[in-house]
C-alpha cells in the first residue's frame, strides 16, 4: 500500500536569485549579485537550475555555520540537552520534511556527509575518515531502503543491492576499526619506561 502524496509533484524550486537574497541576508554576499551576474553565473555553471542548486547548497552551509555558531552560544550559556534537542528540530521542520519525507531529508543530508567524507578519504586524511567514509556509505544505503514504502515504487527493486552495499561497507568499516585501537595505542601512547 502506496503512503498518501508519497510521489507529489514537487514545488516549484526556488530562483538563483532568491538564493543569493538569502545568502545576503545571512551576511555571505557583502553585495548581492545584479541579475546579469547571476545570468552570467548561470551560464559558466550549466544553467539556471544548476546555479540554483549551487547556491542552495552554499546557504545549506552558510545556514551550518550559522547554527553551529548559535548553538555553541547557546551550550555556553548553560543550555543543555532538551534545548538543543528543539533547536535541531528545526532543521527537518524548516526543509519541509515530515512523515516519510523525514527519511529522505535524512537520506539527503547523509549523502552530503558522505560525499565529503569519501573526498577526504581519497586524499588519504587517515583510517579514521577511512571508516567513517565506509559506515556514511552504509548508513546512505539502508536510508535509501528506507525510503522505499510500497512494493509500487521504483526503487523496491534496488534494495537486495542497497542492503548488500550496506553490508560490504559496514563490513570494510568494522575490519578499519578494529584496526584502529592498536594504530592509535602506537601513535599516541608513551611507554611506561620512557
Amino acid at each position: 500500500m502506496a503512503i498518501p502524496n508519497q510521489h507529489q509533484a514537487p514545488e516549484p524550486a526556488p530562483s538563483a536569485a532568491e538564493f543569493s537574497a538569502a545568502l545576503t541576508a545571512l551576511g555571505v554576499y557583502a553585495q548581492p549579485p545584479t541579475a546579469d551576474e547571476l545570468g552570467e553565473q548561470a551560464q559558466a555553471v550549466g544553467g539556471e537550475h544548476v546555479l540554483a542548486a549551487v547556491l542552495a547548497n552554499a546557504l545549506y552551509g552558510a545556514s551550518i555555520g550559522a547554527g553551529m555558531l548559535a548553538e555553541g552560544h547557546m551550550l555556553a550559556r548553560g543550555a543543555g540537552g532538551k534545548e538543543l534537542g528543539l533547536a535541531r528540530q528545526q532543521v527537518l521542520k524548516a526543509s519541509g520534511a515530515d512523515g516519510p519525507g523525514v527519511v529522505g531529508a535524512l537520506h539527503w543530508q547523509t549523502g552530503q556527509v558522505s560525499q565529503l567524507l569519501k573526498g577526504m578519504d581519497k586524499e588519504g586524511c587517515g583510517p579514521v575518515i577511512a571508516a567513517a567514509a565506509r559506515a556514511s556509505s552504509a548508513l546512505l544505503a539502508l536510508l535509501a531502503c528506507s525510503a522505499v514504502f510500497s512494493t509500487e515504487d521504483e526503487r523496491a527493486g534496488q534494495i537486495p543491492a542497497e542492503l548488500e552495499s550496506a553490508r560490504q561497507n559496514l563490513v570494510e568499516a568494522l575490519s578499519e576499526i578494529d584496526a584502529l585501537p592498536a594504530m592509535a595505542a602506537a601513535m599516541f601512547l608513551v611507554p611506561d619506561d620512557l
